[in-house]
């Protein structure tokens, strides 16, 4: 649990143990989990679509564009490719450069390898390190975002049930989630609040390792049966997290992972 920057209170960045190709890989022996809190995420595992569902997911095509105050701070485009771990990711850089970083996942975990390309030039050295380095991080960032839900038994993470808790008018079911030396902050706690009613997370609160707060709520999209983030609100009301034109794709060019002019835009 590694804390990328604060432009928007609570921008998460996670193991990627937590975002492995099984929703529920076998618990080590470690872990800690309430029967309750258990059985309340494998309800809730459904509610999503179901564990097969969403683990025969390909390609999901997704956005990350953060507002804070009507301002857009961040606008990330991402492709990601589960099966092969191939990733494609673009986003605005300032003074109206266009970023594009492709890289694959064990290529990254492994040495740090990726290519890098502002504005169709690619670049070398630090500074292509440097882009290489925040894409990554925005891959463990944004994808914790858009599918934190489908995680909750994923290793290394402890289940807590909490107790029922009334926001407004309506019940939840709170757990807690904290975690066993998994990722850069590990002392991060997550509440995530489950209604009664959709039996979705449709709210959280967390305390980061470095004592920062935040809420927010989820809302949810419906995409070919499986249910992935669409939208997130703050909990004052002054930022949100959009996730744009959400897609899960059986099929891709390969070139969208290895040409860099072929821009997201056109992935249809």
């Amino acid at each position: 649990m590694l804390k990328r920057k604060a432009v928007v209170t609570g921008m998460i960045l996670l193991a990627v143990v937590l975002l492995c190709l099984s929703a529920h890989p076998v618990a080590a022996a470690n872990e800690s989990r309430d029967p309750e809190a258990v059985a309340i995420d494998n309800t809730m595992m459904k509610a999503l679509g179901g564990e097969a569902a969403w683990n025969a997911v390909h390609f999901v095509r997704f956005e990350f564009k953060v507002r804070v105050k009507g301002k857009v701070v961040e606008d990330n485009f991402h492709l990601w490719d589960r099966k092969a771990g191939r990733y494609r990711l673009e986003r605005a850089l300032p003074g109206g450069k266009h970023g594009v970083v492709l890289f694959t996942i064990e290529g990254y975990q492994t040495n740090k390898q990726g290519e890098a390309y502002r504005n169709g030039q690619k670049l070398e050295g630090a500074a292509a390190q440097k882009a290489v380095d925040d894409a990554y991080a925005s891959y463990i960032n944004d994808t914790w975002w858009l599918c934190m839900p489908w995680k909750w038994q994923a290793t290394g993470v402890n289940l807590k049930y909490l107790g029922p808790k009334k926001r407004g008018a309506e019940t939840f079911d709170v757990i807690e989630l904290t975690f066993n030396h998994v990722g850069l902050t590990p002392g991060d706690m997550y509440h995530a609040y489950v209604s009664r009613k959709s039996h979705l997370m449709t709210y959280w609160e967390y305390t980061l390792q470095s004592h920062e707060k935040g809420a927010w709520t989820w809302q949810y999209g419906d995409y070919q049966g499986v249910k992935l983030a669409k939208n997130h609100i703050s909990s004052d009301g002054t930022a949100t997290i959009n996730m744009g034109n959400v897609q899960i794709l059986d099929t891709v060019n390969d070139a969208y992972f290895t040409d860099p002019s072929r821009m997201l835009s056109g992935l249809k």
